[in-house]
């Protein structure tokens, strides 16, 4: 034991070996004397540790706790490090197929259309082994699964959680901006009788949620910074954080129902004339009311989130 009562790691692999050794004598691990069947450790690491230092007492509980969190740890960084693998992993074949794309376009083989769509999947892959990277940054430091919570507190001086919006936030803006070339395409192959409205309302749905999310996570950068400068406290900023979520994701909803109206209209006229069935019928009618549903829940979470609000305001 080192002089600030913390264990030394001699200490603590022979206490393990006592540990194991008492709990052996006391039928723990092996259900003997005398009990009817062994005892698994099913009431979980606090029963056991309870249990243990009525045997061995408070020092060698304190150095098995220990013992236990840097286990935890060890686990927590094998982890991050293999998802960050499989992210690179990833990546690789996205890294080949843009380059491989880019001389095809010099070569003028490949419009640059298809080009920004392979080059959005690079992004996209690019973006998570960037976030695996600040994850295994963060857990390194730790010992702990990353915090992505808006009030996570800075680790180390380091503001994992800025980093990580920012390496979400590129993959979404170029989205965008191919997805400005592609509705003003279809707008145009409308106007033309190239594409029906359907098509032209599902290319600008589509749109709309990719616009919505940058909206979100900037809406999530300022709440960050808010947070950080002393502005807002913790409590405050989750429930903002997640009211503006809920408001995104009953827009998304709305829209949804708007489109599944004019389906099922569509599909009670073909319905009448016989094109299609009624089992495909009741299927959108199905769908409508399932997404009416998450509508009036979004609703209720709004209520909620506002009442909790204007308590937190208040304290």
């Amino acid at each position: 034991m080192n002089r600030d009562h913390t264990p030394d790691p001699e200490f603590v692999n022979l206490l393990e070996w006592e540990l194991k050794s008492t709990m052996r004598r006391h039928g723990i691990l092996n259900g003997t004397s005398g009990a009817k069947r062994p005892f698994r450790l099913r009431l979980g690491t606090t029963v056991a540790l309870a249990v243990v230092s009525m045997l061995i007492g408070g020092a060698g509980t304190h150095a098995v706790t220990r013992s236990i969190d840097g286990q935890a740890a060890a686990l927590y960084i094998a982890r991050a490090e293999a998802l960050l693998e499989i992210a690179r992993a990833r990546l690789d074949p996205f890294a080949r197929e843009l380059a491989k794309m880019q001389a095809l376009v010099q070569e003028g083989t490949v419009t640059k259309r298809e080009l920004g769509q392979v080059e959005a999947q690079y992004l996209r892959a690019e973006s998570e082994a960037n976030i695996r990277q600040l994850e295994l940054g963060e857990t390194f430091i730790t010992g702990k699964e990353p915090n992505d919570a808006l009030s996570a507190p800075l680790v180390d001086g380091m503001d994992y959680v800025t980093e990580r919006l920012a390496a979400r936030r590129r993959p979404i803006q170029r989205r965008l901006e191919l997805m400005t070339d592609q509705v003003r395409r279809y707008q145009e192959l409308h106007e033309a009788g190239g594409v029906t409205a359907r098509e032209l309302k599902a290319v600008q749905t589509e749109f709309a949620e990719a616009e919505e999310a940058l909206i979100g996570l900037e809406k999530r950068f300022s709440l960050r910074a808010s947070f950080l400068a002393g502005g807002l406290p913790a409590t405050e900023v989750e429930l903002k954080a997640m009211r503006f979520a809920a408001v995104a994701a009953r827009r998304m909803a709305v829209r949804h129902v708007e489109v599944l109206v004019e389906q099922q209209k569509r599909f009670t006229q073909l319905s009448e004339r016989g094109a299609v069935s009624n089992s495909e019928l009741r299927a959108v009618e199905a769908e409508l009311r399932r997404v009416e549903a998450h509508v009036e829940l979004a609703d209720l979470e709004l209520r909620i989130l506002d009442q909790k609000l204007e308590d937190a305001s208040e304290e």
